[in-house]
């Protein structure tokens, strides 16, 4: 592996250190009980009860709000009043208490994260926190990478011929503590942008043996870059404790889940073949449509719940690659919900083995460099740390990207119809009726997201061609005799109109123009040409023919 260029790095890391340190819980609210002075943090509004002050010291008509905030780890009691000092400290104007209500009734109702100021005080006999601000807080959204350190980014990257991609890709940035496979890792990307709408939600299955490193791959990657909360398993995965719950006795009091909590941000789900039928059963809608609802008498409260949801498994016990020839057996830990869950993922990857097989090596070395502590206390560790502060602001950024998808609609569907028509892929969608329209919105992401991840503003056919290679390879590990190697990089009668020019008028050539100068091409098809192994570009610019490519996809061979 060839080492990053100075300038790319020295980039990234002046980008780097501009950032600021965004705090994004309770915890130093929570450990500010007994302190004093001021402190800051975020979290969720869960009870409000507003209550008049009848105290002569107070001032006529003065009333205090008293709420609860918890950001899922830490629960804290607070306050805000509007009396006189005389009463109780810290008291702010009535518009100002017109606001805090308004904003914590939202962030209550809504799930919204709020940012709340102030210290912890004594009241009556308890210790509370006197809130001074509260906002709401769209911070975690808010990328700050700056238009022109984005552009910066993508014209370095052009000047050294390196993608965005690329080097999210490499094992001495983001993947240094994780050994992985090439569509894990594009898998793993994808899975770290920030669904904004509904339409950019990404869910995945990964469903592979013991011991494969999966809890390991959340950990020290995914937890290492963004946001990402780990679902409890078995008992603990609560329909309460993942959507939230009413209290019988006060209507008013509503306790936010985990699912509500990340909203626009991540969720994994680990060991999910423990979780009940009932559960799965609750996650339909939120899955498809990015929100919960729940009543309990006259209230009725919907949440967001826009999240991606990575589901991390082992196969049934039952289940004998030697014995049972279908593999989508292995997801038959959803239980009766295992079609509609499966029609929600975007991605399914059941492979015993996530690595082949064959990079025991790699992956012996990575564990032993992780408990050795390689990547904490050394400048290599300095280095990681830079590369995902970098990035984490970066897919923010691209995350509100809209490339628009309407241009390349004819190829788009093209490319789906030829999966889609495949009968593997009737038996294990079990489609119904002319098309599923669920896992053709899906792959339509799929295209956005890779143009998102390499920060295009317009669909290409490099995006399209990735989209499709991780679609297949997904459907490939359901069922192995999914003929990928038939499918390969989306080679059409035109493809091989220009392939036959070129074997026969140019079969070796110094430049792409020469080789234009007897058959006209894009730089789409060339790209694909060269993806597929019909032509070879040499390291001195050089460009071969290859004689055998065509009986070989002919054949049903791919090209590695």
């Amino acid at each position: 592996m060839e080492e990053i260029p100075n300038h790319i790095f020295d980039y990234i890391q002046e980008c780097a250190e501009s950032f600021e340190s965004i705090e994004t819980s309770l915890a130093e609210v929570y450990n500010s009980k007994i302190l004093k002075g001021e402190v800051q943090g975020s979290g969720f509004c869960t009870k409000i009860d507003t209550k008049g002050i009848v105290h002569e010291k107070a001032g006529e008509g003065r009333v205090i709000i008293d709420f609860s905030l918890s950001d899922g780890e830490y629960s804290v009691p607070a306050i805000a009043h509007n009396a006189k000092s005389d009463y109780l400290e810290g008291g702010i104007t009535n518009q100002e208490m017109t606001d805090f209500l308004k904003i914590l009734t939202r962030s209550q109702k809504q799930g919204k994260r709020v940012e709340v100021s102030g210290k912890f005080i004594n009241y009556g006999k308890k210790r509370a926190f006197l809130c001074t601000s509260v906002e709401l807080d769209e911070g975690l959204k808010e990328s700050q990478l700056t238009a022109k350190q984005f552009n910066g980014f993508k014209k370095i990257c052009k000047e050294f011929k390196i993608t965005p991609m690329d080097l999210m890709m490499r094992d001495d940035t983001l993947w240094a503590e994780f050994y992985a496979k090439d569509f894990l890792k594009k898998a793993v990307l994808l899975f770290c942008l920030n669904p904004l709408r509904k339409q950019d939600m990404i869910h995945m299955g990964i469903v592979s043996s013991h011991g494969e490193g999966k809890d390991h791959l959340v950990e020290n990657v995914i937890q290492k870059l963004v946001p990402c909360r780990m679902a409890g398993s078995g008992k603990m995965a609560t329909i309460p404790g993942l959507f939230g719950a009413m209290s019988g006795d006060d209507l008013n009091a509503i306790e936010i889940g985990l699912l509500p909590k990340m909203n626009h941000e991540r969720v994994t789900v680990s060991e999910f073949q423990t979780w009940s039928e009932e559960t799965f059963g609750e996650l339909m809608n939120m899955m498809a449509n990015g929100k919960i609802e729940m009543q309990k008498g006259a209230l009725d409260v919907e949440r967001e719940t826009t999240l991606n949801l990575l589901f991390l498994g082992n196969p049934p016990h039952y289940y004998d690659p030697e014995k049972h020839d279908d593999k989508s057996m292995m997801l038959d830990a959803f239980g009766q919900y295992t079609f509609q869950i499966v029609s929600r993922l975007t991605l399914i990857f059941t492979q015993l083995s996530l690595s082949g097989g064959s990079a025991v090596e790699e992956i012996r070395n990575s564990i032993v460099s992780s408990m050795d502590g390689d990547h904490r206390d050394s400048e290599m560790a300095e280095r990681l740390n830079i590369w995902r502060d970098f990035f984490r602001e970066y897919l923010r950024y691209v995350s509100k990207m809209q490339p628009k998808l309407r241009q390349y609609i004819p190829r788009i569907n093209s490319t789906y119809d030829e999966i889609e028509a495949r009968p593997q892929f009737t038996q294990v969608f079990n489609i119904r009726g002319a098309t599923d329209n669920r896992k053709y919105q899906e792959f339509a992401n799929l295209v956005r997201a890779f143009a998102r991840l390499q920060g295009d503003e317009k669909i290409n056919w490099h995006h399209l061609s990735q989209a499709r290679d991780i679609f297949e390879m997904s459907l490939q590990t359901l069922t192995e005799e999914f003929p990928l190697a038939s499918m390969v990089e989306g080679i059409t009668t035109e493809i091989i109109t220009i392939y036959k020019k070129l074997l026969t008028s140019c079969p070796i050539a110094d430049s792409i123009g020469e080789m234009k100068s007897h058959i006209k091409f894009t730089n789409d098809q060339l790209d694909i040409l060269i993806r597929s192994g019909a032509i070879t570009n040499f390291d001195d610019g050089k460009f071969f023919v290859n004689n055998d490519w065509l009986a070989k996809v002919e054949g049903g061979e791919s090209h590695d």
